[in-house]
């Protein structure tokens, strides 16, 4: 083979060896890129594992957990990865270090120099440092720095009506590096930029995690703060009261104080809402100025902590009292709150009244839970809070019976949806008389509750506690229906006597006229035969509310009575408006007749007015025959009471009107015969001509 051919050979099988090997070194390489990629990945990954446990514990015990662990196990994470000796994570307070303690540790934190616009982390070297960043990193002690801010984005508000709240980020701390190991101060002053912008990416993204967890924390803590406190005064509200109050009275020292101003209503009536809310918060701020005074201190020196509980409402936890200094302090608290307060130039007198409970009482001693005993105290001073509006005086503390009381009424609200349906709940009839013709006229229908707590109820417990709570109305149709149930049965039985059933004002809604005549309907009964009672002080109070139901109810036939005359507040003129067809003169002017002429009186100009307007009047309360006499003198139509019969039930209603049968048979009427009733033997002679 020619030379030539053998050099070209020899040129050619060297080039080809040439590509090969370097066809391998670039493979090698690419190789080693990629692993030692996947090794940084891996580490990444690693170290990025470990900041996101320890944020997750610490988000999972934030209450409990002071953020230490976390801080500590993040700078350990960090220095393994960066080879650092050193790693600094400070936030706000909180200091934690992994690595080489360092005697800058408390010193002065990152100086803004240090932190790059735009930048999520930045690496600085002593010699080539700003003169702030350099002396800095002396007193850390560190030739090599790597820093990046712990941020969490805030909210500034602008000045400019109208104008977008800015979002900003806020620096809560810093993440440090401190001189990483040897290979890795070769990067970092090596030409591989882009090992250096992974390096800063991973410690930019931890420094991002422990700042969201910063912020994270932060709502929390601002959540928990707004979830206790009450936004229009800033004082605590029910919940955060109740905490709070759990540590003062906890040991079995101390009370606590509900405080009613009673104005909010008037301000609203008469300036309106806005200014209700303004009145609110002035309130808010004299009782915490109470509460702070030194005039307080020197009665109770307890600390003092108010809260608003609803309204105008609040309440004051006292600690360290007994029972005759929380009085005193309750008494000395409502002294300074008496004063006028101006509202919108207008000055309202306040009425304040309050409730006072002591911890240090035998109930309350062996309770060991704070929270459970400020609860309970919390109820007591509620309690003692209405017993003061009740009268009594201003300020009153809580007395066992005022539980008793409380605990049956909470018996007969939740007892009365049962009552009906297991047959405690009856109706019993105290009949009415005609005082001319002395004949039975009707019954009235008054609803007796057997409870099976707390034995025989008259209406004049259970009525107002069910008025109260809106399940009047169901009381009321209730007696309704079995008292026109009555009357049919009566009317088979050739009696035609009339039925009186009372209303409460706030059962007259659109929606009772139409239950009146079903249940009339129902039972064949005339509605001439019903009627229905409303007392002149509920009347009153809801005019508006009611008059048109009392429209309706007189349209269609039924007979409208006026209850307890004379101790409302009607006038005469509002009398003669309403569609009613009876007074009834209140019984507490009737039993007085015999012994106050004051009281015979007003008997006697009851009668007279009535009858000036055409109405049936109607005397409750009959006791005696002379008082019958007396009434029968005046012109009283109708007379109720012990005299003529106790309230009885239907059994022995019929009983009573088969008895008066027996002794006075009936007499013929315009629409049936008529019972006739005899009065009692020994009853004060009448005079001639008395009926």
């Amino acid at each position: 083979m020619p030379r030539a051919a053998r050099r070209r050979l020899v040129s050619a099988a060297t080039g080809a060896l040439a590509a090969v090997v370097l066809a391998v070194g670039v493979a090698v390489v690419v190789v080693a890129l990629v692993r030692t990629a996947r090794r940084r990945r891996s580490r990444d990954l690693r170290t990025l594992g470990v900041v996101g446990s320890s944020i997750a514990t610490h988000a999972a015990q934030r209450r409990t957990d002071d953020g230490r662990a976390s801080a500590r196990e993040i700078a350990e994470a960090l220095r393994l990865r960066y080879g650092a000796r050193r790693v600094v994570v400070a936030v706000g307070p909180l200091v934690e270090r992994a690595g080489e303690p360092e005697a800058g540790l408390d010193g002065p934190v990152a100086p803004a120099e240090a932190f790059r616009p735009g930048r999520g982390a930045s690496r600085w070297h002593r010699r080539t440092a700003p003169a702030v960043v350099r002396d800095w990193m002396v007193t850390r002690d560190a030739t090599e720095v790597l820093v990046a801010p712990v941020a969490a984005p805030e909210v500034r508000e602008v000045a400019e009506a109208g104008a977008v709240p800015e979002v900003v980020r806020s620096r809560h701390g810093v993440v440090e590096v401190h001189d990483p190991s040897r290979a890795g101060a070769q990067r970092w002053r090596g030409p591989t930029r882009s090992l250096v912008r992974g390096e800063l990416a991973l410690l930019a993204t931890v420094a991002r995690q422990v700042g969201a967890e910063v912020e994270n924390s932060r709502l929390e803590a601002r959540l928990r703060r707004d979830a206790h406190r009450d936004p229009l005064t800033t004082l605590l509200n029910r919940p955060g009261f109740l905490q709070a109050a759990a540590e003062q009275v906890q040991g079995g020292s101390g009370a606590i104080a509900t405080v009613s101003f009673g104005l909010l209503d008037q301000v609203n009536d008469t300036l309106g809402h806005a200014r209700g809310e303004e009145f609110v918060a002035l309130a808010a701020r004299r009782l915490a100025a109470v509460c702070a005074s030194d005039r307080a201190a020197e009665v109770a020196p307890g600390a003092r902590l108010a809260a608003r509980l609803e309204g105008d409402t609040y309440a004051v936890v006292v600690a360290g009292v007994d029972g005759p200094t929380a009085h005193a302090s309750a008494e000395e608290m409502r002294e300074q709150l008496v004063r006028p307060f101006v509202v919108e130039g207008v000055p309202f007198e306040a009425p304040v009244l309050v409730g006072v409970a002591i911890a240090g009482t035998p109930t309350l001693a062996a309770e060991v839970d704070g929270a459970a005993v400020a609860s309970r105290l919390l109820a007591r001073a509620d309690i003692a809070l209405s017993a003061a509006r009740l009268g009594g005086g201003p300020v009153r503390c809580y007395e066992p019976s005022m539980g008793e009381r409380a605990d049956r009424r909470l018996a007969l609200i939740r007892g009365f949806a049962d009552a009906i349906a297991d047959g405690s709940l009856t109706v019993h009839y105290q009949p009415t008389v005609s005082l001319e013709a002395r004949t039975v006229l009707g019954v009235e229908a008054l609803a007796r509750w057997d409870h099976p707590e707390l034995g025989a109820l008259l209406p004049d417990e259970f009525v107002p506690v069910l008025e109260a709570t809106g399940q009047i109305t169901g009381l009321t149709l209730f007696v309704l229906d079995e008292a026109v149930a009555a009357a049919r049965r009566w009317l088979d039985r050739g009696l035609r006597l009339s039925v009186a059933v009372n209303v409460s004002a706030g059962a007259l809604d659109d929606s009772f006229p139409p239950s009146v005549a079903e249940a009339l309907a129902r039972h064949g009964v005339p509605p001439e035969l019903l009627t229905l009672e409303v007392t002149e002080s509920g009347v009153s109070a809801e005019r508006e509310h009611a008059m048109p139901a009392l429209r309706r109810l007189s349209v269609m036939g039924c007979r409208l009575a006026v209850d307890d005359f004379g101790t409302g507040q009607s006038s005469l003129a509002h009398l003669r408006r309403l569609p009613v067809d009876q007074v009834k003169i209140d019984k507490s002017f009737v039993l007085g007749m015999g012994t106050e002429a004051g009281d015979a009186a007003v008997v006697r100009a009851i009668v007279e007015m009535g009858h000036t307007l055409g109405l049936t009047v109607v005397a409750e309360g009959v006791e005696d025959g002379a008082v019958r006499v007396a009434l029968a003198e005046m012109g009283c139509d109708v007379a109720q009471g012990y005299l003529v019969s106790r309230p009885l039930s239907a059994g022995h209603l019929d009983q009573w009107l088969d008895s008066l049968v027996r002794e006075g048979g009936a007499t013929p009427g315009p629409d049936g015969p008529c019972v006739r009733w005899v009065p009692p033997a020994g009853t004060a002679p009448e005079s001639s001509g008395a009926a």
